[in-house]
């Protein structure tokens, strides 16, 4: 970070919440695969992701 911007706290916060929202949609995914697993057991791990991306993309319009 550029030494003019270290200490600007709306940037501080930023990045804060940037790193909150990316925990958020990793939670949320790992949430879906096991979602994803419990209802349809016989389906591969491709599979698993392929269903969890179409989801995601889905829920993002």
């Amino acid at each position: 970070m550029p030494p003019e911007r270290a200490d600007d706290p709306l940037s501080q916060i930023a990045t804060v919440n940037l790193t909150v929202a990316m925990e958020l949609r990793a939670t949320a995914w790992k949430l879906a695969e096991a979602g994803l697993r419990s209802f349809r057991p016989d389906l591969t791990e491709e599979a698993v992701q392929a269903e969890v991306r179409a989801l995601f993309r889905r829920a993002t319009g």
